[in-house]
């Protein structure tokens, strides 16, 4: 017996284990499919929907976006600065497995826009909202649902249950805020192990029927029944307005960033040369000291001023490290990845535009007023829907069906109908949450317009604003030039006299240096003053953007 019962339970485990390695096989197999059939079919619907928002917001954008009037140009143009000499990157490190990889600005915005992890979640951000906006469309749509059931139901002395349930049904929102709905079932029952004979046999049932609820006050219209449907769409438009915005501010971020490491190179080269001549003026004052042709104290000065200088491009060489650094998060790039920057100054074009129409195009073009303009239009409708809500409800039901008595299976048809119709009046006794939510409605109007009207005179400051600052730069630019101009003639004279014995070598030092500081200053005015100009640009609503993160000229 115990032999038996060894060789059954083997037997058993033999049959039951490969059948569930196969179910288990066979679950994984339908699941993996699944997911990806969900998120392929996903992907799809929202970037269908993606470019068709993005079409309809921004396919326009250059024909009805204006543009500003020049001003006359002046008398007389500042003159443009003096060209820098290009040297080799200073401080870059180069091994020869590691050749650094050169970026220019055009490489480094389409490398920001490739890699860029701020750019990546902002991306994503705009397909959430796309995958919200497929998510309402879902619900508003025909919602099919079917189960199919079978449950077998067994009790110890009784007979043996097999029932079948085959529903299907489908919903649909209408455009007056009704539902309409209609359904099927076929249902079955069969005994085993009962009395008479014939009980043993499948006993069928079916029924049919459509539903029709269609409020006739409160919720009543597409405005109110199709809210969360209108609100997705306005808010997958604000999404792509957004990510547009972003597009332009990441990209003046990156030449800003990008412009700020030229400067600082420029500066460091400045700062290197200017190293190189208090070591020359050192070593000259030593060897005039050594012929007795000068004082300990202008060896002294020297000295200090070589110390001086080197400390300064010691600190000029970290700070750019650490430049280079901060610009690879920004382009998504590896820390340790090395990279090289260009030497090409940004281009300084003067802007002429009139302050009036610069207001009156940054108040047409923007996106970000666009925005602000129709949530003040979502405000209103919220209202209307509020006040609505006040009304009772106040519905139309309408539901015809057809059903079987049951029997066999060729006796299933429905063939039994029935029908009604009726009306349903709420008596509104307690309209405290609707009175609430309706003057609520009321304050986010106000709110919403007051809030509009602060902003457009933000814009109109901040424009005004901007001129005034471009203004300044290209004034300061005109007279930095005119410094770097006479502070030349100031080195190349004191030169003369210093060899002539008319002037000390510290004079020189200091003429050296204020050359320097100069040049130093009209780099970081001109960077300044691009980045504004772009800033204007963006803000006038006129900055445009492709692909690659390059604005259109």
């Amino acid at each position: 017996m115990t032999t038996f019962v060894r060789k059954s339970r083997g037997c058993g485990t033999w049959l039951i284990r490969p059948a569930m390695h196969l179910l288990t096989y066979a679950c994984a197999a339908l699941l993996s499919g699944c997911a990806d059939w969900a998120r392929s079919d996903a992907d799809r619907s929202v970037n269908r929907a993606l470019r068709t928002y993005e079409s309809r917001t921004l396919a326009d954008r250059a024909d009805w976006v204006r543009q500003p009037r020049e001003t006359p140009p002046p008398a007389s143009q500042p003159t443009s600065a003096a060209s820098l000499a290009e040297t080799s990157e200073p401080g870059a490190p180069t091994t020869a497995s590691a050749k650094p990889r050169l970026l220019d600005l055009r490489d480094s915005l389409r490398t920001a826009f490739e890699n860029g992890r701020e750019y990546k979640t902002e991306r994503e951000s705009l397909y959430l909202a796309g995958l919200n906006y497929t998510f309402a469309q879902y619900t508003f749509g025909p919602i099919l649902d079917s189960t199919i059931r079978y449950l077998w139901n067994y009790n110890e002395g009784t007979p043996n249950t097999h029932s079948v349930n085959v529903p299907i049904s489908v919903s649909q929102i209408l455009p007056l805020g009704g539902t309409a709905s209609a359904s099927a079932s076929l249902n079955g029952v069969r005994t085993r192990g009962g009395e008479p004979e014939s009980d043993n046999d499948f006993r069928w049932t079916s029924d049919m029927q459509v539903n029709l609820q269609q409020p006739l006050l409160r919720g009543a219209g597409y405005e109110a029944s199709h809210e969360p449907l209108t609100q997705a769409e306005r808010a997958l438009i604000y999404a792509v307005r957004d990510f547009e915005l972003f597009r332009q501010d990441y990209s003046i971020r990156v030449a800003d960033a990008y412009y700020s490491i030229v400067r600082q190179r420029k500066q460091l080269e400045n700062d290197e040369q200017s190293y190189s001549d208090a070591v020359y003026d050192r070593q000259k004052a030593d060897a005039l000291r050594s012929l007795d042709r000068n004082k300990p104290d202008d060896v002294f000065q020297a000295r200090r001023r070589e110390i001086e200088a080197e400390n300064q491009v010691i600190a000029g060489r970290t700070r750019y490290k650490l430049a280079l650094d901060e610009f690879k998060i920004l382009l998504g790039l590896p820390i340790e990845a090395p990279i090289s920057i260009g030497t090409d100054e940004p281009p300084y074009e003067p802007v002429n535009i009139e302050s009036q129409s610069a207001v009156d195009v940054a108040l047409h073009n923007r996106l970000d007023l666009h925005t602000r303009r129709d949530q003040v239009e979502d405000t209103r409708r919220r209202l209307r829907i509020a006040r609505q809500d006040l009304l009772p409800q106040f519905d139309l039901t309408a539901e015809y069906g057809m059903s079987s008595l049951g029997g066999r299976a060729d006796d299933a048809t429905p063939n039994q109908r029935r029908s009604s119709v009726g009306l349903a009046l709420e008596v509104p006794l307690d309209r405290v949450p609707e009175r609430n939510a309706y003057r609520e409605a009321l304050i986010s109007l106000d709110r919403s317009e007051r809030d509009l009207d602060q902003t457009e005179d933000r814009v109109r400051i901040d424009i005004l604003n901007a001129l005034r600052e471009l203004t300044q730069f290209e004034k300061q630019i005109q007279l930095q030039e005119d410094q770097i101009r006479s502070e030349q003639r100031a080195v190349a004279v004191m030169q003369i006299r210093v060899e002539a014995g008319d002037a000390q070598q510290r004079d020189l030092t200091e003429a050296r240096r204020s050359l320097t500081d100069a040049m130093n200053q009209l780099i970081d005015l001109k960077v300044q003053h691009f980045i504004a100009r772009l800033r204007l640009k963006r803000n006038l609503g006129i900055l445009f953007i492709d692909q690659n993160g390059m604005w259109m000229s």
